[in-house]
């Protein structure tokens, strides 16, 4: 997790032989926000900010005054540099003592009472969250103590509705295929210390959750877009549809689709915003070429007799509208 420039931390101030005089003047003012006790973001840093960059402005903040803190959950996740869907509601941190676990309520405090001081106050703060959790042995990303990959994908996908725990169990096997430690067409529940871990967890309801997220996930997804359509399947009654299939007609290659559902004989396409705006995603072609060869591409799959569906993360939000788009496209749910 990169830490965005602008979190003013006092005590790194006071190292350098500096006073705090002018911190505290600016925060009395209106002109800081302060996040935890010592450290501080401007107003309009603040308000400007997308929410991933508020809480690792948060998170960083509580790692630097918990003396010995360890990420845990989707915090690790995010300070690990694994997929998440949006930010966590919290900032997780692991402890040892039964006494300390519990919620801790944000610590985001502004002054005044102008209409810039209540939209600060209208954001979303993060509350810390402490956890009992015993034998961790911390992994250190950049300056975060965070539970291992294993423990935290465990903690994850045992614990969170499906569309996050989805969303990071895919992202995990991405990353163990590219490290060698996982074959592509291996579940991830095939690992020894997931299925040990798994077989662990004392709730059966837990084990039952954590299991079938192992079995589900998969590296093929390849954008956080692709593996929360597959959770939204789930939740729509469609059957999870195979992934990358390679298309060809008469004039060979077209194309890989993100879905495909074969016995009902429908293509279904997450359109990322990214892949049309972002150079680097679109190959050194230009946004209107890249919509152009999209539709070329649609229309040479639609020319072999398959359905088409096309999504935006609009439509994963309000599911009803993807469940229009697919059975527009003539997919069932149930079907199997």
């Amino acid at each position: 997790m990169e830490i965005p420039p602008g979190l003013i931390d006092t005590a790194a101030v006071l190292r350098t032989g500096a006073t705090t005089d002018r911190i505290h003047r600016a925060f009395r003012a209106g002109q800081l926000v302060r996040i935890r006790r010592g450290f501080y973001v401007g107003t309009g840093d603040w308000l400007r900010a997308v929410p991933s960059q508020r809480f690792a402005w948060t998170t960083t903040a509580i790692a630097r005054s918990v003396k010995g803190a360890v990420l845990c959950g989707q915090t690790a996740a995010m300070a690990s540099g694994l997929p998440t869907l949006g930010t966590p509601p919290c900032v997780e941190l692991a402890t040892t003592l039964a006494s300390r676990s519990g919620v801790r309520k944000a610590a985001l405090l502004v002054l005044g009472g102008d209409e810039t001081a209540r939209e600060v106050r209208r954001t979303r703060s993060y509350p810390l969250r402490y956890r009992l959790i015993t034998g961790l042995e911390p992994v250190r990303h950049g300056e975060f103590l965070c539970s291992g990959l294993i423990e935290t994908t465990m903690d994850v996908i045992a614990s969170a509705e499906l569309d996050r725990a989805l969303v990071l169990a895919d992202g995990v096997a991405r990353k163990l295929v590219a490290d060698g430690t996982l074959e592509p067409e291996v579940p991830l529940y095939s690992l020894p210390a997931m299925a040990a871990g798994i077989a662990g967890l004392t709730s059966a309801a837990a084990q039952r959750r954590a299991e079938r997220v192992a079995l589900l996930a998969s590296p093929l997804p390849e954008s956080v877009g692709e593996s929360y359509s597959r959770a939204v399947f789930d939740f729509l009654g469609f059957e999870q549809p195979l992934l990358q299939q390679v298309f060809t007609d008469g004039g060979g290659f077209i194309g890989r689709s993100d879905f495909w559902w074969p016995r009902q004989g429908v293509v279904g396409e997450f359109d990322g915003k990214g892949k049309y705006v972002q150079a680097a995603l679109r190959g050194g072609i230009t946004a209107d070429e890249a919509v152009y060869r999209e539709k070329l591409r649609e229309d040479r799959i639609r020319a072999l007799g398959h359905g088409f569906a096309r999504w935006r993360w609009a439509d994963l939000q309000h599911p009803e509208r993807l469940r229009a788009k697919l059975l527009a496209a003539g997919l069932r749910p149930g079907a199997r």
